[in-house]
């Protein structure tokens, strides 16, 4: 396995060495985050740091691939920023606000363009819209610098919201009927602590996860939010359908933050293997590195989803999506 390098805790000569190779760095931004009673407050950490191995893993795989003499490139990890936007409630969560987090990820990437950063993986586990913006931000100010970047959670993020579940079938193999075919249905608003986070951590970080979810009662009934449905409906009208895709994940995560008492996962956990987690990984890296070659190359990195969630809130400073349904012209 692919040994991490931690790249801002080496000499100075040392890491602007390393850096002339053209290896990626990898940087993880990730809350620190109630994710139920069986994953731990820095489950999105855990999570980022193993996909980076295996992405690094599957980029090295890829760019060696019939083409010899390819020098390989280290694994360097730059250091964890535990911040994010809009964290889950419950004990030990940590807010940090959206124009402060999008301070901290460019001076972050800023800091790694001055040091000679080539390419730069901007690494997160964590799925809230405004905490993907604040990213891209991030990736911006890099771009501007000609350093090549992206950040592949913008990617799956908008597959599930947006694509038929099929391609996760095979995580749900073992589970009975009815049950798989309600959780397959309803997978994309498995969005927090729930069958696909918990597995994704038993595949990638198995000593973090306590035993107990083989035993927590499913996630309530979620009601969506019926102001986003309507949207989501409008939108469907005039044809944006990815809008209203992810109007609809926005609609029950509102509706999922309401429930009373509050879980803090969503879906059933109980079923979560490390099997299924591996079909997670798998989709995950099948998607990002082709994504990341070709982003390596110049091709432009993915926009975050639900880009209209900035205007929604005011650029962050509006709690709640309090809007008129007539702003539906203007999304997308």
């Amino acid at each position: 396995m692919n040994d991490a390098i931690p790249l801002l805790e080496l000499p100075h000569r040392r890491a602007r060495a390393l850096l002339r190779t053209g290896a990626p760095v990898f940087l993880s931004i990730d809350p620190v985050e109630y994710h139920g009673p069986h994953l731990s407050l820095r489950n999105d950490h855990l999570v980022s740091t193993g996909l980076s191995r295996r992405l690094h893993a599957a980029l090295e795989e890829a760019r060696s691939s019939g083409a010899a003499g390819v020098e390989p490139w280290p694994f360097l990890l730059a250091s964890t920023l535990d911040a994010g936007v809009d964290p889950t409630q419950g004990p030990g969560s940590r807010a940090v606000a959206f124009r402060e987090l999008c301070t901290l990820v460019v001076q972050a990437c800023e800091a790694l363009a001055d040091l000679g950063a080539q390419r730069v993986v901007v690494m997160t586990f964590h799925g809230a819209p405004l905490h993907s913006i604040a990213l891209q931000r991030g990736v911006s100010a890099l771009l501007a610098r000609g350093v090549r970047a992206l950040a592949p959670l913008n990617l799956l993020l908008k597959d599930v919201a947006t694509k038929p579940p099929e391609p996760f079938a095979e995580a749900l193999a073992h589970v009975p009927e009815p049950d798989r075919g309600e959780m397959l249905r309803m997978l994309r608003h498995d969005f927090h602590a729930g069958f696909m986070e918990t597995s994704f951590a038993l595949a990638l970080a198995p000593s973090s996860v306590d035993p107990i979810h083989r035993t927590l009662a499913d996630c309530p009934e979620i009601t969506p939010d019926l102001r986003l449905m309507r949207l989501s409906r409008a939108a469907e009208r005039v044809g944006k359908r990815d809008v209203a895709a992810e109007l609809r994940v926005a609609a029950y995560g509102v509706g999922w933050s309401k429930l009373r008492p509050f879980p803090g996962y969503t879906g059933r956990p109980r079923y979560a293997t490390a099997a299924a987690g591996e079909v997670f990984v798998r989709y995950a890296i099948s998607r990002a590195v082709p994504l990341a070659l070709d982003v390596f190359a110049g091709a432009p990195p993915p926009e975050p989803p639900m880009p209209w969630m900035e205007q929604l809130t005011l650029g962050g400073r509006m709690p709640g999506l309090d809007v008129a349904l007539e702003d539906v012209a203007d999304l997308g």
